[in-house]
């Protein structure tokens, strides 16, 4: 099940108009599976693709605002963390093609191809981006801990990228 569409996607961080609607329907499955399963852990993950619309699944999807210590925050929620680890995955396979000949780049005669280091650098800039959505998101389930039996907030090692494998991470 997707927890966030196509037209949420070109909301928050979009793709190509003419980028073919079945593989971004891959990227999502392959985001939720690698990318949120990761930082949830599979029980949590589990929670939310089985009940998106409990209210407070809901707001930790959709973002919200709550208070702290009499300070009213506002986080933009997990469909903003999906969008980002998303395009950072778009951004290496949306030039490529499977052929019968193997893998491709697609050429066009007015354009030309980023080069891998820029890409690399793309990738890794936006699953930051996503990271710092991330963050937002845990602050609210820190302070909200109690409505989320499945949520630990102490990572497991299975769970995160240890920063010292920062490079090593993105871009397997």
């Amino acid at each position: 099940m997707a927890l966030w569409t196509y037209a949420n996607q070109q909301t928050i961080k979009p793709i190509a108009k003419n980028f073919p609607q079945t593989k971004f329907e891959q990227i999502m499955e392959e985001t939720q599976v690698e990318d949120l399963q990761k930082l949830l852990g599979f029980e949590f993950y589990q929670d939310i693709i089985q009940n998106p619309a409990d209210t407070w699944n809901a707001a930790l999807l959709a973002g919200d605002t709550y208070v702290y210590n009499s300070v009213t925050y506002y986080f933009k929620g997990l469909k903003y963390v999906l969008a980002y680890f998303a395009y950072a995955r778009y951004v290496k396979i949306s030039a490529i093609k499977d052929t019968y000949g193997g893998f491709v780049n697609k050429q066009f005669e007015e354009s030309r191809q980023i080069n891998n280091g820029d890409e690399k650098n793309l990738h890794k800039d936006f699953r930051k981006i996503a990271f710092k959505y991330w963050e937002e998101c845990q602050k609210f389930l820190s302070v909200n801990s109690s409505e989320f039996p499945y949520y630990y907030a102490d990572p497991l090692p299975d769970r995160y990228w240890a920063s010292d494998n920062y490079n090593k991470c993105f871009y397997i």
